[in-house]
């Protein structure tokens, strides 16, 4: 089974991107999901993390998320350590997960594909792009965060012209170019090079 990557930077679309991939068969792992659940569950990442951070980082035994979101927040550091202890968990995941499809081809949904180096695990990469406005309207309707909010995390994400040149495949989300006629033809194409490599 072949192992594609889905990704795009925040409001970009790739969540809906895979819901529509999801309606064609195809098997989705959300990497971002699967993170919350680790953090959650997971005993090695709770007892690093906690090293790291203390007591204030899962009081009465429960992770509290905006403490978390504050000590990364505009830290590069942190947010290197955080990353460099829960991407090989997700990634452990990912291979388990794996293991259990049985589809031509699988997709994991990733926000930070490129950026911590796991496309290159990948057989191919998908980039859902948007235009950078429309992403912080949606998200700052989404999330209900200030302009400067949003741009703040933008900043832990590539811009979309550094990604392109990486990507197999892209996705233009506007108002311009409906989703679903290029979701198909990408999946007609990876259906096909699974089926010629079977």
């Amino acid at each position: 089974m072949r192992k594609i990557g889905l990704t795009g930077g925040m409001g970009s679309g790739k969540s809906t991107a895979a819901k529509i991939f999801e309606a064609l068969s195809v098997p989705v792992f959300y990497a971002d999901d699967e993170s919350k659940n680790i953090l959650e569950t997971n005993p090695f990442v709770k007892e690093e993390l906690s090293s790291r951070f203390g007591p204030d980082l899962f009081p009465e035994g429960k992770l509290d998320r905006s403490f978390l979101a504050s000590q990364i927040f505009n830290n590069k550091d942190t947010l290197a350590f955080v990353n460099s202890v829960m991407h090989p968990a997700v990634a452990d995941c990912f291979v388990n997960w794996c293991a259990e499809q049985s589809a031509p081809y699988c997709l994991k949904e990733a926000a930070i594909l490129f950026e911590i180096g796991s496309y290159t695990q990948l057989d191919k990469t998908i980039l859902v792009v948007a235009d950078k406005e429309i992403r912080i309207e949606r998200v700052m309707k989404r999330n209900d965060w200030s302009r400067e909010e949003v741009l703040a995390r933008m900043k832990n994400q590539w811009e979309d012209d550094l990604k392109e040149p990486l990507a197999d495949f892209v996705i233009y989300n506007s108002e311009k170019k409906l989703l679903i006629p290029q979701i198909l033809k990408i999946h007609e194409n990876l259906i096909s090079n699974a089926n010629a490599k079977s």
